[in-house]
């Protein structure tokens, strides 16, 4: 090779090495006309109004129509609703994925649904059942956490429409419903630490924190696993918006600290959220989340 072809050669590298690198071009973000709501048995809305799953009421897929208005339901201003309302795109489609009792161990399951419905929009709200066990041992660890919801988020992108909006929400405090305990009631009649005693007995969930037999030191260690499973969370919300420009991904810290009421917790079962809970956990995340400004 001659010098002044080396010479040239060598300047063009040089050129070449300073031009910034392009970053991708982001995708346009949908409509989120197809809502597709991951989660336990929060986003089944499960006894907030009446016994057992009331889809009509959760924060997320939520809805009213004549018949929830003829037997006076509760209108909880959903995700789904204002969807409807401020947004109204055409073909729309409502999809809750969530089951009682899911935990992480479930998310991959769920996510390939929202896949199998083509969502435009999906919602998760995913992880109390990790950190509410019968005992501590069966809390899952930080590394089998991640792994679960990594694996779900990898079904998302890999699986839904360019454009879709994944909106991940933090596991709610639940210290805080511990600390509301002496102001609750179930049906008006049972006094809910007398309930929630039935954790002894596996017959009440979430003994890692409502056990009468817990030491402060015992719940502090489950809010701690509760912490450590919304800074995974977060992270990997950061990872994949950096990762994947053919998608939105959005994070919200807003429900943990969030405070709550008795009258936020369900006269039912002293556990899940009542319609104003659901209500709140709708109004908190929308107003923070990827359409709030629409």
């Amino acid at each position: 090779m001659s010098p002044r072809y080396r010479s040239f050669a060598a300047l063009l590298a040089l050129a070449l090495a300073l031009v910034p690198a392009v970053p991708p071009v982001a995708a346009q973000q949908l409509a989120p006309n197809r809502i597709s709501s991951t989660g336990d048995s929060i986003t089944e809305a499960i006894d907030a109004e009446l016994p057992l799953a009331n889809h009509w009421a959760s924060w997320a897929g939520g809805y009213s129509n004549f018949w929830t208005r003829l037997f006076g339901l509760a209108d909880v201003r959903s995700h789904n609703q204002r969807i409807d309302f401020f947004i109204n795109p055409g073909g729309r489609a409502n999809f809750i994925e969530a089951k009682s009792g899911a935990d992480s161990f479930d998310f991959p399951g769920q996510a390939l649904q929202a896949v199998d419905h083509a969502a435009a929009y999906v919602t998760v709200f995913m992880g109390h059942n990790d950190v509410c066990q019968n005992d501590f041992a069966d809390i899952p660890t930080d590394a089998e956490f991640e792994a679960n919801m990594r694996a779900g988020l990898e079904s998302l992108r890999t699986g839904l429409p360019v454009g879709a909006t994944v909106y991940v929400v933090s596991i709610v405090d639940i210290y805080k419903l511990w600390e509301l305990g002496d102001e609750l009631t179930a049906l008006g009649l049972l006094d809910c630490e007398l309930l929630w005693s039935l954790t002894l007995l596996e017959l009440f969930p979430c003994g890692t924190m409502l056990s009468p037999l817990n030491s402060e030191e015992d719940r502090q260690f489950t809010r701690g696993r509760n912490i450590a499973f919304n800074e995974i969370l977060s992270a990997l919300v950061d990872e994949y918006s950096q990762a994947d420009p053919e998608h939105y991904y959005f994070y919200t810290g807003s429900i943990f600290d969030t405070e709550f009421v008795a009258d936020d917790i369900s006269w039912i079962d002293c556990f899940h959220p009542s319609p104003r809970g659901q209500k709140k956990l709708s109004h908190k995340t929308w107003n923070v989340g990827p359409f709030a400004d629409f």
